[in-house]
């Protein structure tokens, strides 16, 4: 289109411009500011090939805005800035206009775009908030368009005098004229300008007069400025014509100042025309001069005399100072080594003038309107001076000195300013003539830096302007330490805003220290620079805040950084930088800066200062670098990066993104340094890498740009102190977010919600790091789900008691309930809660974000977690006694943790295999399962089933990747209640959108039947042996007809669609895919139960309907390309399946090792040993390997044993092995050896005491024959017990014997430890406790008070007694 129709093109930029204003599109976000920009561009760069076509668009489209009507303060504000941006697109086509291509024709820019560029010229109102800046802009695009154009603009300036001189109104328009003042102007222009003004100034009215005066004045500093070279060629080669215009308009102006107040008025021109005059400035130096002269030397000796006081009149007085400084800074355009007599002239008068202007005792004032006229009168004398004699240093004391007025100090440091910023000539002397003067100027700065933050901190926001707010007349000196007021508040903030100005423009003046000692030399430049930091954050002075992050940039700059401290510079450089990035990432992640990502953007150039510096210095880049602020400033850097990955506002979160590859950069040149890996510096190296690589997603949306966001953050692995900082305040603030939003939901903006979404979605991807942070050392153990709820142990991580049920009721519960919870559960607990969020407004807004969220971004660490809150909520359900409660808000939360888990299940995000089976998710599965099917057959609970069914699909896709604990009774306990759904309903539905609607369920119950069948051989609820053969035929019977009922029922369907057509031949096209998952499901059932299941199922190949029997041929062709194998037909095949699982654990290994039995001893919980014991103990005594495994357990036992004391004295899983073949294989042998001892002591006479407690002797007992009796029947017991050897069991003997063998091991082991030996005896004497309720043997004793024994065997230890 550009190459063919080029009008058309640059037309369609021109409305795209138009159209995207910020009148025409309303507030402006940072996405339509840099369209807007873009468009600017194009337009600029258009200009150069096509500049009529876009000048003539430019001029029409700011002709339509300057005459829209708007209303209000938002729409004021909208056409000032669309002003501003069409002036500045304007100002710089023009400029880029070639000067030998006028293609433009003159009379368009006059008729056209001229008036408009005048209406904000002479439209200005002092005072109005916009005003200034339009009329900048507007003078900007007057002064290109004079360069190229100038006549046009002349001629309306000559057109207006010429009307001018005939007309006879006193009150008269002068804009025109004052067209000069803002016209680019050269010494051909400026000579015009002057012969037009002496033929038309006569015949002018007094108000045109001074208007012509005025504006040729400026005129005159126009040229000077823009073109310096021809105002010091002036000096060097008079021109004549020049001279005679400006000695004839010195005339004529000289005799319109008849007054006192007309010579006030006229003297700054007489003194410029005079300047202008270089041989007459010369010729009325001499002591006698020609008649037509008198009047120029008469008017220097009048100006020498107003200045010293002598004119008899203040306004004289003040207009002499105004026209000598005048006439010293247009000598300092002037090279000295031209020796021109004007230098002469003004070493007359400097003196004075210094000594009028730089008074403290009686400050130069001409009235309170006149304040910033003459502060800029103070600037030229101070920088025309300094350009004079820059070693005169009178004038730099008195504004320097504590004691003079503001005005001075402002004066001072503007004008250093200005020398920094404005030293184009050669001759100029620099600023580093007064870098002797830096410690003054920087308690300067302190002072005045203390002074406003004191008084932002009482006085309400102020609002900079470019205009001064001094006092009006300081008769008194503003001291530092005196009180500050409100207007000396304001004051001191333009003084501040200089200061962090001059910084800006040269920070050597600031930091130059010549004398000081390194330690001083560090304190003042981390003064300097924390001082600046401070002015960052300042929300009501934007400008002073800006400010301040430019100068700390320049600060910031390489080779500045060597002079922070020259005599260590790496160290001053950790200690000072650091206090920086801690300052700011603190006061950014408060969220205290309106301004946040402008300040972040800053916050990236220092990162790369940093990174520049350190590159420069990377062989010693960490000296000094291991000091505490640099840790805590790294650690509040990645704070404040990972919380503006949150934001809204897009620009920010790929600023912070960007961000992150500086803190990578960093780290490689540290780790260089010290030789050491980049994890080690930075441990999320890897991630940061590529959040930074994705930085450049510039049009990405916002949702896209989150999801990838969330996406990095999940794959963070390691916890540092910023991640898990980052989180805590995240979560701080999100709860704050979410009580607002649920209590003010009007309040909430699209923004305020979308962060709280963001937050939401970061908190859920990164709460795996900190949940790896704080979580406590060990395995999280779980237990099978199929036992009632009080009876399973709940995992390591499980949540507080919650009534789901009430979730407003239960946010507080949980948080009261679960105080001791780490932040992380209590943020789970939190959305469990919102996924049934009941408000009336953001309720489903909030449900919906947080199910996706939950589902979508949830780190991998967090699903067990998540799993067990689930869990345990939807156990609740079941908890009380009688019926389930069903209610509105329980099928809701119901419905949401169907919609979670499938989510979870089918995003297969890193990691997450690794998490998913870190908690059994069976009990679960199933109680959704019996909660779905009580809720009846309506439409909404034939939806959630169907979710439902998907889900467990989905669930045995996952299968490898998930864990279970009973894994074939879970599955059959599903196909029982999944196949209750097929055919329950549709065959019943009248209406056919129900219809469908079951058909789904029935497609989608097959489809996680046929999942659940894959390999699943049935197992009935009760029966074993042959009984258990029969009830799995049943049940094979049942689930085979069902199947084949599905099969009829899809077939009598598919015939009524052809016959009746239209809408059921379209649900009959769905059948065939619901007779395939039929088919598969029957081969899958048959495949895995042959043996109980062929013979119900052949007869169908002689099924006497052929349909049937292609259908059983179907299903037999998929068994037997399944491989189904055929041997577990035979009658033994239980037999052999048992046979061939015992030979499987019992196996063992060619140096004696037991692979599996160990296996299972690590893996299955403390609260499953005492199972365990019992099977390893049957299964390896009946293989006549008991030995092999005691061995082995009790090696174990020993190996990690602490010491000698408290071995096979814990509840460890060889203690209970111990126990087990106590219990079972000594109960013959104790009841044949103590029953008759025991009766013995029982049918002991009355008299016969055992007891030998002093304090419980009866009367008449005596002690010493009481222990006599105890020690007779104790040496009964042992004699007994040692007799008995030959009839001690075989298993006991292998227990002692492996004891025996393994003791001598223990590397503690030594002859007097009898730990082993008690705790056999104990293990001995407590089995025949255990047992004796069964033995009888307790029935025997009688509770007779004298017989200690009874007391001796039941509350002692047996085994010290014996002993």
């Amino acid at each position: 289109m550009a190459a063919h129709k080029p009008v058309e093109w640059v037309q369609a930029v021109i409305t795209r411009f138009d159209e995207q204003l910020p009148i025409k599109v309303g507030h402006q976000n940072t996405h339509t500011k840099v369209s807007t920009e873009h468009n600017k561009e194009c337009l600029i760069n258009i200009s150069k090939y096509k500049f009529s076509l876009v000048i003539s668009g430019l001029t029409t489209i700011l002709k339509n805005v300057n005459n829209m009507r708007i209303f209000g303060e938002a729409s004021e504000k909208n056409l000032y800035l669309s002003q501003l941006i069409i002036l500045d697109t304007l100002e710089k086509c023009l400029a880029g206009q070639s000067k030998d291509c006028l293609r433009l024709d003159e009379t368009m820019l006059v008729k056209q775009l001229l008036p408009e560029i005048c209406h904000f010229i002479y439209t200005y109102r002092e005072g109005h908030q916009h005003a200034a800046e339009l009329r900048a802009s507007a003078s900007a695009v007057l002064f290109s368009l004079s360069c190229n154009n100038f006549n046009a603009v002349f001629s309306r300036i000559s057109t207006r005098l010429q009307e001018l001189t005939v007309c006879s109104e006193d009150n008269v328009d002068v804009h025109d004229i004052e067209l000069m003042q803002y016209i680019n102007v050269d010494c051909s222009k400026l000579k015009r300008l002057l012969q037009e003004t002496v033929l038309k100034f006569r015949a002018l009215k007094k108000p045109a007069q001074l208007a012509v005066i005025n504006s040729l004045e400026k005129a005159f500093w126009n040229w000077v400025e823009n073109y310096p070279d021809e105002f010091t060629m002036l000096y060097q080669r008079p021109q004549a014509d020049m001279a005679e215009a400006a000695e004839k308009l010195f005339d004529l102006v000289d005799s319109f100042a008849e007054s006192a107040k007309r010579k006030a008025a006229v003297w700054p021109l007489q003194i410029i025309l005079l300047i202008l005059c270089p041989e007459i400035t010369h010729t009325i130096s001499k002591d006698t001069v020609e008649d037509s002269k008198a009047n120029k030397k008469l008017f220097l000796d009048s100006l020498r005399k107003a200045l010293a006081g002598q004119g008899g009149s203040k306004q004289l007085t003040e207009s002499a100072a105004i026209a000598c400084v005048k006439l010293c800074k247009a000598s300092t355009y002037i090279n000295w080594e031209d020796h021109s007599t004007i230098f002469l002239l003004v070493q007359s008068i400097v003196i004075d003038l210094k000594a009028l202007l730089f008074n403290p005792a009686k400050p130069f004032w001409r009235g309170m309107g006149s304040q910033n006229a003459d502060v800029e009168l103070m600037m030229d004398c101070f920088v025309s001076c300094f350009r004079i004699s820059p070693h005169n240093n009178q004038h730099f004391k008195v504004c320097l000195a504590a004691s003079s007025p503001s005005t001075f100090h402002f004066v001072l440091v503007n004008s250093l300013h200005r020398i920094i910023t404005n030293s184009h000539l050669d001759w100029w002397p620099k600023i580093d003539a007064v870098y002797c003067y830096s410690g003054e100027l920087r308690f300067m700065f302190s002072d005045t830096l203390n002074r406003v933050i004191q008084g932002v901190g009482t006085h309400a926001p102020l609002r900079m302007t470019p205009s001064l707010t001094f006092k009006g007349k300081m008769t008194t000196s503003l001291k530092f330490k005196e009180k500050t007021t409100d207007l000396d508040t304001r004051s001191y903030k333009c003084l501040l805003l200089a200061l962090v100005k001059l910084i800006h423009a040269d920070p050597k003046l600031m930091l130059h220290n010549p004398v000081k000692q390194a330690p001083e030399m560090q304190s003042s430049t981390a003064e300097l620079i924390t001082g600046l930091v401070q002015l960052v954050p300042l929300t009501n002075t934007t400008q002073l805040s800006q400010e301040a992050m430019e100068a700390l940039l320049v600060l910031h700059q390489p080779e500045t950084i060597e002079l922070w401290n020259p005599d260590s510079p790496i160290e001053t450089f950790w200690d000072i930088s650091s206090q920086v990035l801690f300052l700011i990432c603190r006061k950014l992640i408060g969220q205290q800066m309106v301004n946040g990502t402008e300040v972040l953007k800053w916050l990236r150039e220092i990162l790369i200062c940093r990174n520049k510096f350190l590159l420069k210095n990377k062989e010693c880049a960490t000296m000094g670098g291991g000091i505490p602020i640099c840790r805590q400033a790294q650690t509040k850097l990645e704070v404040c990066l990972y919380m503006f990955l949150w934001s809204p506002d897009t620009e920010a979160v790929l600023v912070a993104m960007s961000c992150f590859r500086h803190l990578c950069e960093e780290a490689d040149i540290r780790s260089a340094a010290d030789e050491v890996p980049v994890q080690n510096i930075l441990p999320n190296y890897a991630t940061f890498s590529e959040l930074a690589s994705v930085s450049n997603m510039m049009g990405t949306g916002r949702s896209t740009l989150q999801k990838r966001v969330m996406a990095l953050l999940r794959r963070i692995e390691h916890p540092t102190p910023g991640n898990i900082e980052a989180w805590e305040d995240t979560y701080a603030k999100w709860d704050q977010a979410t009580k607002q939003i649920l209590n003010f939901p009007k309040n909430k903006a699209d923004d305020g919600q979308q962060e709280w979404i963001n937050m939401t979605g970061f908190l859920c991807a990164l709460g795996g790091v900190c949940l790896q942070q704080r979580s406590t050392p060990g395995p999280a153990t779980y237990s099978p789900p199929m036992g009632p709820m009080s009876e399973r142990k709940h995992s390591m991580i499980s949540m507080g008691p919650c009534d789901v049920s009430n979730p407003m009721a239960s946010a507080s519960s949980c948080s009261s309930s679960a105080s001791n919870e780490t932040p992380v559960s209590r943020f789970l607990d939190r959305l469990l809660v919102l996924l049934v969020c009941g408000h009336d407004r953001v309720g489903l807004h909030v449900r919906t974000n947080v199910k996706d969220l939950l589902g979508l971004e949830l780190s991998p660490a967090l699903y067990p977690m998540l799993f067990n809150k689930l869990r345990n909520s939807i156990g609740k359900f079941f908890d009380t006694q009688g019926p389930v409660p069903i209610n509105d808000t329980n099928t809701q939360f119901v419905e949401q943790t169907i919609a979670i888990m499938k989510n979870l299940l089918d995003n297969h995000t890193e990691g997450s295999s690794e998490h998913l089976g870190q908690a059994s998710i069976e009990t679960m599965m199933l109680n959704l399962v019996r909660y779905v099917r009580i809720l009846g057959n309506v439409v909404h609970a034939i939806q959630i089933k169907t979710k439902l069914c998907q889900l467990v699909e989905v669930m045995m896709e996952r299968r490898d990747d998930l864990s279970f604990c009973q894994e074939m009774k879970f599955r059959n306990k599903m196909v029982e209640y999944l196949t209750d759904w097929v055919m329950g309903t549709s065959n019943q539905a009248a209406d056919d959108d129900i219809k469908c609607l079951t058909r789904d369920l029935d497609q989608a119950s097959m489809e996680a039947v046929v999942s659940l069948l894959a390999g699943l051989p049935l197992q009935p609820e009760e029966g074993d042996g042959v009984e258990l053969m029969e009830a799995k035929s049943q049940l094979f019977l049942k689930y085979f007809t069902l199947f084949m009922n599905l099969l009829n029922d899809c077939s009598e369907v598919e015939d009524e669609g052809q016959a009746v057509g239209g809408r059921k031949r379209g649900m009959s096209r769905r059948l065939a895919s619901l007779r395939h998952c039929t088919v598969l499901a029957m081969s899958n059932l048959l495949n895995a139960n042959v043996d109980s299941g062929l013979m119900h199922s052949i007869g169908l190949g002689y099924h006497k309907d052929l349909q049937t029997r292609a259908t059983f041929m179907e299903v037999l062709t998929k068994i037997l390309q399944q491989g189904t194998e055929f041997d577990t037909l035979a009658e033994t095949v239980l037999a052999d399946r048992f046979e061939r699982l015992v030979e499987l654990v019992t196996m063992m290994g060619d140096q004696g090792e037991l692979p599996i039995a160990m296996a299972l001893a690590n893996v299955v919980p403390g609260s499953q040993w005492d199972e365990l014991a019992r099977v390893l103990v049957t299964l390896f005594d009946s293989r006549h390997l008991l030995y092999q495994l005691l061995w082995n357990m009790f090696s174990k036992e020993v190996e990690l044993a602490d010491s000698m004391q408290t071995l096979f004295r814990g509840n460890s899983l060889a203690s209970k092995i111990m126990t087990f073949c106590f219990k079972v294989y000594g109960a013959a042998y104790l009841q044949k050896l103590l029953e008759p001892l025991l009766r013995g002591v029982i049918t002991t006479p009355e008299h016969i005491s055992f007891e030998v407690d002093p304090t419980r002797l009866e009367q008449g007992e005596n002690l010493e024959e009481n222990q006599r009796n105890l020690l007779q029947i104790t040496e009964r017991f042992f004699q007994a017990i040692i007799g008995s050897s030959s009839e001690f069991p075989p298993q006991l003997r292998s227990v002692c014997h492996c004891l025996y063998q393994l003791l001598p091991l223990h590397p503690l082991h030594s002859s007097t430890h009898l730990s082993p030996l008690y705790a056999l005896l104990e293990s001995y004497i407590r089995t025949f406790l255990f047992m004796a309720p069964t033995l009888h043997v307790l029935s025997l004793l009688k509770p007779l008070k004298h017989h200690g024994t009874l007391q001796l065997v039941c509350d002692s230890k047996p085994g010290h007694c014996f002993l």
